[in-house]
């Protein structure tokens, strides 16, 4: 079951993403329909709400005056917070159950305005932001019958669009009209959600592209790492003693593959195997695989690790686990912060990528050779470099 959760500002056409991903077969889960539910009459989430806020906020009918109560949380923050612990708990249960009533090739969306907020991101699958222009926004809510100062308030009383960003995997711009909003949600559907769930249903990884390319240094490329992270640090817990991005995207200026190589480092390789259906869960698949030995370390045993790839097709990535103090866990380490620190070594890595590349055009064929330079230049100068410098690998 892929499980995609879709935000964004009030007044921004998150309603209008939702109802065409449920028009092109996704199970949509509305948390502000679930937030009335329940808070519904004779309910004991209405109950709480009536016995922190007063019976003011209630109807003739018996019912929640959402508008009275309104007032009240939107201008007060401590109200909202208190508000939120009544409501945010309960809508997440029953959201819990919706979603595990479906079946396990459902693609269920989960409309969460608050999902920066709340911290429900690492829970997903994929994370989706819809964004719009402050002024357009307020446009729509007027529409809506809500006053500029009202609308004002809604809004600054919600996560910025920056903080919408940091949690959100994709981030849909509807700001061109209702055509081009919904042919952006269709491509998105056809070319990253269905994937990601056939990947998911199979348990496999999606693999890189065979043909080698390069392309510039992305800023973006740390934000992908965090998001991965903390989907990893969801599963894994205490068991990552560390959880690190490596390799060339965690060289800002170095050009590389589009894809995130992390490290999580472990106390032992048993523990990852042990977590190794909750991590298909959330999208990671692996196998065995050992390091290329070093002439100090010729043991194959010692570079021994877990190698897992991750389902989604717009963000690959491959996290190697590895065993705390390993050889293979230090160089990790030790070749990124080197990079970081050495324009020069930096420029020189960068030229052998250029001329390898000039030579094979798969990356099988690029990964096979380059591993002499790593083994002629860069184990032992990295090394030199730690000497010389009192580098040690971080330990938490």
């Amino acid at each position: 079951m892929l499980k995609v959760a879709l935000t964004g500002g009030i007044g921004a056409g998150k309603s209008t993403v939702a109802a065409k991903l449920s028009q092109l077969g996704a199970r949509v889960i509305d948390a502000d329909a679930l937030s009335r539910e329940v808070v519904a009459p004779n309910t004991e989430g209405l109950a709480a709400v009536v016995s922190r806020f007063g019976p003011d906020v209630l109807t003739a009918d018996g019912s929640l005056d959402r508008a009275e109560l309104a007032k009240t949380v939107f201008s007060d923050p401590a109200a909202r917070a208190e508000l939120e612990a009544i409501v945010h708990p309960r809508v997440r249960a029953r959201a819990r159950e919706l979603t595990d009533a479906q079946p396990a090739d459902a693609i269920v969306v989960q409309d969460i305005p608050l999902l920066a907020e709340t911290g429900q991101a690492p829970g997903f699958h994929l994370n989706i932001d819809v964004e719009a222009p402050r002024e357009l926004r307020l446009e729509r809510l007027a529409e809506r019958g809500l006053s500029r100062a009202d609308a004002l308030r809604r809004i600054d009383a919600q996560a910025s669009d920056a903080e919408r960003r940091e949690v959100c995997d994709v981030v849909l711009d509807n700001r061109d009209g209702l055509h081009e909003l919904e042919h952006r949600v269709t491509m998105l559907w056809e070319e990253r959600i269905v994937p990601y769930a056939d990947n998911l249903l199979a348990g496999r990884a999606e693999t890189r592209p065979e043909k080698l390319q390069f392309v510039e240094s992305d800023p973006a490329w740390p934000r992908r790492f965090e998001r991965l992270a903390a989907r990893l640090r969801r599963v894994l817990g205490p068991s990552a003693v560390r959880i690190d991005h490596v390799g060339s995207t965690a060289v800002a200026g170095l050009p590389a593959k589009d894809v995130i190589d992390i490290q999580v480092t472990v106390v032992s390789l048993r523990i990852v195997d042990a977590f190794a259906d909750d991590l298909g869960e959330a999208g990671f698949f692996g196998r065995v695989l050992h390091d290329s030995p070093k002439p100090e370390y010729p043991d194959e045993a010692d570079w021994e690790k877990r190698f897992y790839g991750y389902a989604d097709p717009g963000n690959i990535a491959h996290v190697h686990f590895r065993p705390i103090d390993s050889p293979g866990q230090r160089f990790a380490l030790l070749f990124r912060d080197w990079m970081r620190a050495d324009a020069t070594s930096r420029a020189d890595y960068a030229q052998a990528k250029g001329v390898l590349a000039a030579k094979v055009d798969s990356t099988t064929g690029y990964t096979e050779a380059k591993e002499p330079w790593f083994d002629r230049e860069a184990w032992p100068r990295a090394n030199r470099w730690a000497a010389e410098t009192g580098w040690q690998p971080p330990v938490c």
